[in-house]
C-alpha cells in the first residue's frame, strides 16, 4: 500500500496545479469582462449653435431704404383739421353742404363720426394733390403744399385762372400775390380765409 503514497501525492498536486490554473483563468476571465464595462466609446462634442450676427457685432444693418418726402403729410393734415373744425352735422357752405373737417356732405342729415370725417379728410386731400400734381408735376414741397390746401378750400378753378398761368410759369412772386386774392366768402373778405392764404403763402420758403 505504502508503495502507492507517492503516486497518489503526484496525482494530487497535479490536479491542485489544475485547480490554481482554473482559478486564475477565471479571475482574469472576470477583469477583462470589468475592464469592457469601465471603458466606453467617446462621446463626440454637441457642436454650439451659432449666434445670429447682430447689427453693431461686426456685421453692419442695412441703412433703411429712402422715403420720398410727400406733400401730404402729418403737418398739413393737422393744419387743415385746425383751420376747418370738426362739425358732426351738416351745415351750409355758400356753395354746398359740409361736414367733418369742411368735406362735402350729401344733404342737411349726412350726419358724421369724427373718425369717417378724418378718413374723408385723407381722401379729399388726396384729391386735391392729384388735381394739383397732374397738371403741375414736381413742384417744390411747400408750393405744392400751399396750392393742394387751396384747391381744398377753394376748388381746382384757380387752374384756367391767371393764378394757374404763374404757376406753369414758376413765377413764383406772382403765385403768391395772387393766393392772397382767394379770401372771399359769400362776395365779402374774410378774415379766416386772409389767415389761410397767408399761412399758404408762408409755406413756399418754410414747408409743413
Amino acid at each position: 500500500m505504502t508503495e502507492y503514497v507517492p503516486i497518489i501525492l503526484c496525482v494530487a498536486l497535479v490536479l491542485q496545479s489544475f485547480g490554481l490554473i482554473w482559478i486564475i483563468l477565471k479571475m482574469v476571465n472576470v477583469l477583462a469582462l470589468d475592464r469592457q464595462v469601465r471603458v466606453q466609446a467617446p462621446v463626440a462634442p454637441t457642436p454650439s449653435a451659432e449666434p445670429a450676427p447682430t447689427p453693431g457685432k461686426g456685421v453692419p444693418a442695412s441703412p433703411p431704404s429712402p422715403v420720398p418726402a410727400s406733400p401730404i403729410d402729418q403737418g398739413l393734415v393737422d393744419f387743415i383739421k385746425k383751420a376747418e373744425g370738426f362739425q358732426a352735422k351738416p351745415y351750409w357752405d355758400y356753395k354746398q353742404w359740409t361736414h367733418g373737417y369742411g368735406t362735402k356732405a350729401s344733404g342737411p342729415n349726412d350726419v358724421i363720426t369724427e373718425a369717417d370725417a378724418a378718413k374723408e379728410l385723407i381722401a379729399e386731400i388726396n384729391a386735391a394733390y392729384k388735381a394739383v400734381n397732374d397738371k403741375y408735376p414736381n413742384l417744390p414741397k411747400g408750393i405744392a403744399q400751399a396750392l393742394t390746401d387751396l384747391t381744398f378750400n377753394a376748388g381746382p378753378g384757380w387752374e384756367n385762372a391767371t393764378l394757374g398761368q404763374r404757376v406753369a410759369e414758376q413765377k413764383w412772386d406772382s403765385v403768391k400775390a395772387d393766393i392772397l386774392l382767394y379770401n372771399h366768402a359769400g362776395g365779402q373778405v374774410s378774415p379766416g380765409l386772409t389767415a389761410r392764404r397767408e399761412a399758404e403763402v408762408s409755406w413756399f420758403d418754410n414747408p409743413l
